[in-house]
């Protein structure tokens, strides 16, 4: 104590101007430091004890809660269980602490966990939550897998142990929820049917994140205004469909949920596609303005899946203009039919090939430059990979194929 006092008085002996702003103002520039730096302007004097309340980012995990010590000591797996639940505990005292004084404050922009954290702590997580929604929170960001935080654990959580995301907290204050964007990583979210007030929310990803179909068209459904959807390691999704006259999505994005069979589009605001994963059924009822799709086909699939990408893909949207596709495959294995069909309306074909054989004579091309007619740029991107054998200079002649719209 004095300390702080002998400090404090420092300053102001010298006349430190910094002093001498007003609260207002000294909020302002506080508001700019990392989270962890404004708190500790707390203990400079009495005066600027609760000045960091104003703080309008708030990211909470391992380094700025428990200190850089963690690091060395929980990457060794040599942590007993009695020592990861304290370093639970010990996290969600700080952070209770912290939020319980941020409630004092102004406005919040955004609030984001980061630490391994399960359903046993959701009444913590809870208040949290409803804390930066009555402070008018946009951003909300929660990541509770076992990678963002330093206790090791040997077996993943089951979805009986992962907290369950409160939907429910968006709507509860009474007043129009200010959340826009939803990031939620290695937690359960379930929306209630028949809902339709989840209409601030204009982006949501979700990550290793347990939904049903039902649950997802459920929360589609509250989400009026949603127009990004990103799903990635979405486990339990197996059948998507993407409908409704109230739908707004523009962008969609589906990554390695590793279950899904199918997925059925009508989404007539859609203009990106994305997916990456085996080879799934794809129907696409009414998306004309889809202009632009991304493919990546993995697994058992790859082959299939590259034919299919360079054949019925594209016939199944003549709207598309960008089309960008990876293929984990030698392109010379591709049995790809010497006259096939023609998708006049690509402008920009983006092809990565990973492995790139040196010994490819580069014959599809001949194909890709036919297929693609009005083609004004073509982006190739072969990797070879040199850590399996050293590169080799050979002689590529390709067929004549003339082409008349793309740019030198």
């Amino acid at each position: 104590m004095m300390g702080r006092r002998q400090k404090a008085a420092k300053l102001t002996r010298k006349g430190d101007q910094l002093i001498q702003l007003p609260d207002g103002i000294l909020s302002k520039i506080i508001s700019m430091l990392p989270l962890k730096e404004a708190v500790r302007t707390s203990v400079l004097s009495e005066r600027w004890r609760f000045i960091w309340i104003d703080h309008a980012d708030l990211y909470f995990d391992s380094a700025n809660i428990l200190g850089s010590i963690v690091y060395s000591n929980s990457i060794s797996n040599c942590q007993s269980e009695l020592d990861r639940k304290l370093q639970r505990c010990k996290f969600l005292k700080w952070v209770n602490h912290f939020m319980h004084q941020r409630c004092k404050g102004t406005k919040v922009d955004s609030f984001a966990v980061q630490f391994h954290l399960s359903k046993d702590s959701a009444l913590h997580i809870d208040q949290w939550i409803s804390c930066a929604i009555t402070k008018g929170v946009e951003n909300i960001d929660l990541d509770l897998s076992e990678s963002c935080s330093f206790m090791v654990d040997h077996a993943s959580s089951t979805a009986s142990e992962k907290y369950e995301f409160p939907c429910w907290l968006l709507v509860a204050t009474g007043k129009r929820c200010s959340v826009k964007h939803l990031q939620l990583a290695s937690c359960s979210l379930s929306a209630p049917p028949g809902s339709s007030s989840l209409t601030s929310l204009s982006t949501i990803q979700l990550q290793g994140v347990n939904i049903s179909d039902q649950q997802l068209e459920n929360l589609l459904s509250s989400c009026l205004f949603l127009e990004g959807l990103s799903l990635h390691l979405c486990n339990d999704l197996v059948n998507l469909k993407f409908a409704g006259p109230n739908l707004r999505l523009k962008l969609l994005s589906v990554q390695n949920c590793i279950r899904l069979q199918a997925m059925e589009l009508c989404a007539k605001d859609l203009v990106l596609l994305e997916y990456t994963g085996h080879l799934i059924s794809l129907y696409f009822k009414n998306v004309p303005r889809l202009a632009e799709a991304f493919l990546n086909f993995t697994g058992e699939s790859r082959l299939d899946g590259g034919i299919y990408a360079l054949t019925r893909f594209v016939s199944d949207l003549p709207q598309l203009e960008t089309f960008n596709f990876i293929s984990i495959l030698a392109m010379k294995i591709l049995n790809l039919p010497e006259t096939g069909p023609t998708f006049t309306n690509i402008k920009q074909f983006v092809l990565t090939v990973f492995p790139f054989d040196d010994e490819d004579k580069l014959c599809w091309i001949s194909y890709v430059l036919k297929a693609f007619p009005l083609l004004q740029k073509l982006q190739l991107n072969l990797f070879c990979p040199s850590f399996i054998k050293q590169p080799k200079e050979i002689e590529r002649v390709l067929p004549v194929c003339p082409h008349k719209h793309l740019a030198a």
